[in-house]
């Protein structure tokens, strides 16, 4: 099991909470990628084109088997992780960066007849997929809804869960982003993330290179929009994740 990070990580949030904003300035494009442009600080990519390879042909069937392999830790503790999110029958949850819909079914059966699952993404490829996925599976709970890199796409006060599993180092705009997760979701709500740790020394090289942030850095960030970290959820048996609790 991964080692957790204790008392730093308020050492570290507070560290980073001064530190400078990144120079780069972009705008997100139709194809999801960034351009250089005038834009507030809020509105600076962090990463510009971290979803590009997704708008490729074919992208659905080669990201299908990457994503949904057993193998992959979230895939194999996928059980638990639902089991931790404590849904309850007529819940209204949105699954957030859905891509080809590993978690869609079981969060279906979780909100049962009288809830609703929001499959939210920015792929239109995926989004399709998602819907003929939906529709081959028999979820008529579940709404397949197209986001943008700076908006999650929902209503105000509309979701009473949201849930990102191993996304967030894809949100190439936290600060306007997660502040759209922040306004739709309804008071009380519950933002729940599952991430890859990012922690030198101990994390592989591949991970370090594809993961831009670390567990202080994300904490940071969306609590700076308003949300409140209300816990780690210690009982799943990760090594290479952590999930975080946070309530508006």
């Amino acid at each position: 099991m991964r080692p957790r990070l204790g008392p730093t990580l308020g050492v570290l949030i507070a560290s980073l909470a001064c530190a400078p904003s990144p120079a780069t300035s972009v705008e997100p494009t139709a194809a999801g990628a960034g351009v250089e442009a005038s834009a507030s600080p809020e509105r600076r990519s962090v990463r510009p084109g971290v979803n590009d390879r997704y708008f490729e042909d074919g992208a659905v069937e080669r990201w299908t088997d990457t994503l949904e392999r057993e193998r992959r830790e979230v895939i194999a503790l996928r059980d638990p992780i639902v089991a931790a999110l404590e849904l309850e029958p007529g819940m209204v949850v949105a699954d957030i960066g859905a891509g080809t819909g590993a978690f869609m079914s079981a969060l279906s059966a979780g909100v049962g007849e009288t809830g609703t699952v929001y499959a939210v993404d920015i792929v239109p490829a995926f989004l399709d997929h998602l819907r003929a996925r939906a529709e081959t599976e028999g979820l008529t709970k579940v709404e397949v809804v197209e986001a943008t890199p700076t908006a999650v796409g929902l209503a105000d006060a509309s979701v009473d869960l949201m849930f990102m599993c191993d996304v967030y180092h894809h949100i190439e705009y936290p600060s306007v982003y997660v502040r759209s997760l922040y306004e739709a979701l309804r008071p009380e709500g519950r933002l729940i993330i599952v991430e890859f740790d990012r922690i030198p020394g101990e994390t592989s090289a591949k991970m370090m290179k594809h993961v831009r942030q670390d567990q202080a850095t994300l904490v940071a960030e969306v609590t700076a929009e308003g949300f409140v970290l209300e816990r780690e959820i210690e009982d799943v048996p990760f090594d290479e994740n952590y999930m975080l609790v946070f309530r508006k």
